[in-house]
């Protein structure tokens, strides 16, 4: 049993009131003798039994009444549903908001999530003392949500006053509706309060995506939701808020046209826009802006569910970290009008050449053809260099020697030998996340290779090389065969047959003494063993691609084909990314990166968006030469910066890094599900029959006492007045 009023039992006390007035009556009569009592004792003691029996009986009323009426001013209410004959029965309705930044949408000065806060609201002031409520937020990141415990609200005199709070506090979120789990999270409220008869008032813009699957079917998560919550006796209202034709123009993605950004190299930006609204939108605004520099602008039309790619050309002229943000204008749903991304902008891409020697027959350099189509990135007479990539030709001899600090691709073309030093060279140059392009022709030692870079499978190399398969006529030839279209690398190739990869003529080719894993081949040759052509290894933090042939004109015509120059540029900016860094972040990813002894500083802080900075602290790592930065997952979108702040004596006082984070742009799709379909697909799903009014149902569930006390109070006085004046007649009577 449940009290609205409990203070006020400390009142009961009163009902010793009447026994103590009985007792001093009994102590204030004197015995004196007379003999004209004595008939009167006589009579007296024919009928004490029923003298007693009156007064106890007053006694016992009299008792109730103050008994009773103090019980009742406590106001209780008990969850058995046993009492609908007695008297009101207490309301339980909890309120279930979406607060997806859907929820975000204006068409005036207010926004679809006020609306929903006042018809929470309402539904607040329509409860009455004594009823139960509840607040459940659905859309928000962890953390975020109301937290008002486990158990409901009992309204009292001045209403449902947390719950009246908590329903004002919260922000707006920034992701989707995840529908099944804020259902199931009802049904454990519903539950944890131990009585049937819930009614659950759901608010939302019933975005279809959040409702339907893609085949306009009921989700099986949410539809268990919902029998789970039929299954303990409650109902769900759904309440639509928001417009029928809302406005909503996306910005799906932004991306860079290339993928090795340096200075000085052309370039561009291309923002993918998506009309998600009802309507066709006319005179759109795009704009682009580098580093808060606005640097373009295009007005476009796009039709009710169309897409439009702009394009926005720019030459950086500087190397460094680049924030480029996307933005439109004139739309309803502001969180997904930007886009933001974070740009490392180099001085060139420094490719290493290994040069496994000098062809007499082809009366060239293995490097020769590399060099050929990568190019030079000098500058020409516009001002722009053509390709990013800045190589250096080294002989095997003084590979050892060489500075790999500044390097990003490593490409053994065709080396005969491959030292323990060599390998181990390799190795720290492949965890600290460099990329090995490895081409292995005529002049590659299996035996050396196998011992020093395979290592039975430990090594850097990702098999064993075995002996060569030589046409020298070169009348016998095989071609390549895609095996993963959709790798990073093959993708293009795969999707582009004037690319030329099919016509590829290899004669020659090396075997592979080693298993090596499915998966990590890229290609393979039409032979009848298939034979694997191009295989794939992650080691440590890089990544190795390595051929069966060399990187010349010996064993194939791969160097002077299309696909030769296609494959490089495909092949370099996979091998160029570093695992582990990436500053495009979705909402809630944590950025991890790996701070050299040298980038250290006593403090370092995250800003945010808003301004707002945390501090973070770098963990130092096994090898006592670097440290580890971790910022968990942030939950806002937009442009952080990471400052590292080495103190006013350090020649580099200040730097910083930056990320991005981004919303899911498919949170932006306004299509409404029918409402009258959703109440057909799920149980225990009924629609309001005014978004904008509460029906003020009684429910069975929580049995309000305090009416039917305060009647049985009523009928105990009146009882109490009508014996004690019937007493009285009967014995002035009979005396």
């Amino acid at each position: 049993m449940n009290f609205a009023n409990p203070l006020l039992l400390g009142f009961l006390y009163l009902a010793v009131i009447p026994l103590v007035i009985y007792l001093i009556n009994r102590q204030r009569y004197h015995r004196r003798q007379w003999a004209a009592m004595e008939f009167l004792l006589r009579a007296l003691r024919k009928h004490r039994r029923r003298l007693r029996l009156e007064n106890l009986l007053l006694l016992l009323l009299r008792t109730a009444l103050v008994l009773l009426f103090v019980l009742a001013l406590a106001r209780p209410t008990v969850d058995s549903g046993q009492l609908p004959l007695l008297g009101s029965t207490g309301r339980q309705e909890a309120i279930l908001i979406d607060a997806s930044y859907s929820m975000g949408v204006r068409q005036t000065s207010r926004s679809v999530l006020s609306d929903a806060r006042d018809l929470g609201r309402g539904i607040l002031r329509s409860l009455q003392r004594g009823d139960r409520t509840g607040l459940l937020v659905g859309g928000l990141p962890p953390g975020e949500g109301p937290n008002l415990g486990d158990d409901a609200e009992l309204v009292g005199e001045s209403g449902a006053v947390r719950t009246r709070a908590a329903l004002g506090e919260f922000p707006l979120g920034t992701l989707p509706l995840d529908l099944a789990p804020l259902l199931s999270e009802a049904a454990a409220f519903v539950e944890h309060q131990g009585g049937p008869g819930w009614q659950l008032h759901l608010i939302s813009d019933l975005q279809r995506r959040d409702w339907l699957s893609a085949e306009a079917t009921a989700i099986p998560a949410v539809r268990e939701a919902f029998e789970r919550i039929e299954a303990l006796e409650a109902e769900v209202v759904l309440h639509p808020v928001g417009p029928e034709r809302p406005r909503n123009v996306t910005i799906v993605s932004l991306d860079c046209t290339t993928p090795l950004l340096t200075s000085d190299l052309p370039t561009s930006f291309q923002v993918t826009v998506l009309n998600q609204g009802r309507d066709a939108v006319a005179g759109l605004e795009v704009e682009v802006w580098i580093d808060e520099e606005l640097q373009g602008s295009r007005r476009i039309d796009v039709d009710e569910g169309d897409s439009a790619v702009v394009s926005f050309p720019h030459v950086f002229r500087e190397a460094g970290l680049a924030r480029v943000r996307a933005k439109v204008r004139s739309d309803d749903l502001e969180l997904d009008d930007q886009r933001h991304i974070v740009l490392d902008v180099r001085q060139s891409v420094e490719v290493l050449v290994i040069d496994g020697g000098y062809d007499a027959v082809e009366e060239a350099a293995e490097s020769d053809w590399l060099k050929a189509a990568l190019g030079s990135d000098d500058l020409i007479a516009t001002g722009v260099r053509l390709t990013p990539f800045h190589l250096q030709i080294l002989p095997p001899d003084r590979f050892l020697s060489a500075d790999l600090e500044n390097v990003q691709v490593l490409v053994l073309a065709n080396v005969a030998s491959m030292s323990a030093a060599d390998s181990e060279k390799i190795e720290g140059f492949l965890e600290n996340g460099g990329g090995v392009l490895a081409f292995c022709g005529s002049r590659v030692q299996p035996l050396a290779w196998s011992r020093n870079a395979w290592r039975s499978g430990e090594g850097w190399f990702p098999y064993s090389p075995g002996g060569e398969i030589f046409d020298a006529r070169r009348q016998a030839f095989f071609h390549w065969q895609i095996e993963n279209a959709d790798h990073p690398v093959m993708k293009f190739l795969a999707e582009t047959p004037d690319a030329g990869i099919g016509d590829v003529a290899v004669h020659g080719y090396r075997l592979l003494a080693s298993e090596v894993d499915p998966e990590a081949v890229l290609m393979t040759l039409d032979d009848f063993d298939k034979t694997p052509a191009l295989v794939e290894k992650q080691f440590g933090k890089g990544t190795v691609l390595a051929f069966n042939i060399g990187a010349g004109r010996s064993w194939s015509n791969f160097p002077i084909s299309p696909a030769f120059v296609c494959f490089l540029f495909e092949a370099m900016p996979y091998l160029a990314a570093r695992s582990g860094e990436s500053r495009q972040l979705a909402l809630g990813e944590p950025y991890n990166r790996v701070i050299d002894s040298d980038e250290y500083a006593p403090r370092v802080l995250v800003v945010t968006p808003d301004g707002s900075s945390v501090p973070l602290a770098l963990i130092e790592r096994e090898d006592r030469r670097s440290f580890d930065l971790h910022v968990d997952g942030r939950w806002e979108p937009g442009l952080f910066e990471i400052r590292f702040d080495r103190g006013a004596n350090s020649s580099d006082a200040f730097s910083s890094d930056w990320f991005a984070v981004n919303v899911d742009p498919r949170e932006g799709e306004l299509i409404r599900a029918p409402e009258d379909l959703l109440v057909d697909l799920y149980p225990a799903l009924s629609l309001a029959e005014h978004s904008t009014q509460i029906e003020e149902a009684t429910l069975g569930g929580s049995g309000d006492l305090w009416y039917p006390i305060f009647w049985v109070v009523l009928f105990l006085l009146v009882s109490e007045s009508l014996l004690a004046r019937s007493f009285g007649r009967s014995r002035r009577r009979k005396s």
